[in-house]
């Protein structure tokens, strides 16, 4: 059996995480299974990834990435002339299965290009000719007005099996766009059964507030940069002055880190900043804490089927949508109103409701991952 792997990277903690629940579901249904990777996904190699099944690059996975370092492809494309063959498109012989797992790329809010609705086109179009089953697992879709995110999902309408949007919203999108009904399933977010490991090197954090910046809430321009980090630097006075040890966790790689150290120069107290570790070890330092407080998807998502009360900054639908699935409700911090996010904050903190909120999660927890249970049979009955 082969399975050709397309969205995931480690350098975001989340599509990790999703890789890992890919892997793990291919272990438990097949052992024995062959699992190409993206050809730029794994800069740490791919020993790095922790699993049993026999993973693998592409064919000239190491010519393209130094074809790639040399701008040949921007070259080529200037010159127009064909350079897709040489990109991350071609096809693995035989590949039983495509799972793509990009989390959120249709969308206007990606402004795609032209240059990408060609690659998907021909990535797409040679994986179906061979019979290969192409799924793109749950992820958040639309808006779709803009002209090239139309064509990328008529690319997705005539070539893919199953589509899943991970929330309503998103189904929405896709049924206004013309897609096929028959190929949408709707699913939440299949993380869920991914168990963390806590890294022991930060047991003196357990019971802490974990806060997780994210550069998508300035450069999509939902806050100013200032505004942004004077909000997390008062969060994080409040809940340093009621005792809580608090840090700041890096979910995606240098520019979330830079984020991080910039809010930390703000502020007229010490406090650590959480980076380098695997998507294993954020999920289980994130269900270690007593309060997470996220602009990361994923990092809510940890929370959430971990049992943590979290709240949220927002750029996007998709985060009210799984606090939705959760059943929780009035999560997402109102970044127009500083002291309403600081009056939610220190609401959270108190003992009862806190504990008020974990009781809820805790009784979604078996819900949300039979849905994932459900998702995968829906996945192997393609």
């Amino acid at each position: 059996m082969k399975f050709v792997l397309s969205g995931i990277e480690t350098n975001n903690k989340g599509a990790e995480l999703m890789l890992y629940a890919i892997l793990q579901e291919i272990e438990r249904k097949y052992p024995e299974a062959e699992v190409y990777m993206p050809v730029f996904a794994i800069k740490q190699g791919l020993n790095y990834i922790q699993t049993t099944l026999n993973i693998k690059e592409k064919p000239f996975a190491k010519i393209i990435r130094f074809l790639h370092k040399l701008r040949v492809f921007s070259v080529l494309r200037k010159l127009h002339i064909p350079y897709h063959f040489f990109y991350d498109t071609r096809p693995i012989k035989n590949a039983n299965y495509f799972f793509d797992a990009s989390g959120f790329i249709f969308s206007d809010q990606w402004n795609p290009s032209i240059e990408t609705v060609k690659i998907w086109q021909y990535h797409l179009r040679e994986y179906h000719k061979q019979g290969t089953k192409i799924i793109f697992l749950p992820q958040a879709f639309g808006p779709i007005n803009l002209p090239n995110t139309k064509k990328e999902i008529n690319i997705l309408n005539q070539y893919a099996d199953l589509i899943m949007p991970r929330e309503k919203t998103s189904l929405i999108y896709l049924q206004n766009s013309g897609l096929n009904e028959n190929k949408i399933k709707l699913f939440t977010d299949f993380t869920s059964l991914v168990k963390g490991i806590f890294p022991t090197q930060y047991t003196h954090l357990k019971s802490g507030v974990c806060i997780i910046p994210n550069l998508r809430m300035i450069d999509k321009g939902i806050i100013s940069l200032e505004n942004y980090l004077s909000l997390l630097s008062s969060i994080i006075k409040i809940t340093s002055e009621q005792g809580y040890v608090t840090y700041l966790l890096n979910h995606e790689g240098p520019e979330d880190e830079c984020l991080a150290y910039k809010c930390k120069s703000l502020l007229n107290q010490p406090i650590e900043i959480v980076s380098g570790l695997n998507a294993l070890e954020v999920k289980g330092l994130i269900g270690s804490a007593y309060l997470c407080i996220s602009s990361r998807f994923h990092g809510v998502a940890s929370a959430l089927n971990s049992s943590v009360p979290c709240l949220a900054t927002s750029w996007s639908h998709k985060y009210a949508e799984l606090f939705h699935d959760y059943e929780m409700n009035d999560c997402i911090l109102n970044l127009q109103d500083k002291t309403s996010c600081l009056n939610k904050v220190n609401d959270f903190l108190s003992d009862s409701k806190n504990s008020q909120i974990r009781t809820v999660l805790k009784m979604q927890e078996k819900h949300i991952q039979n849905k994932t249970r459900a998702m995968w049979e829906c996945v192997w009955n393609v």
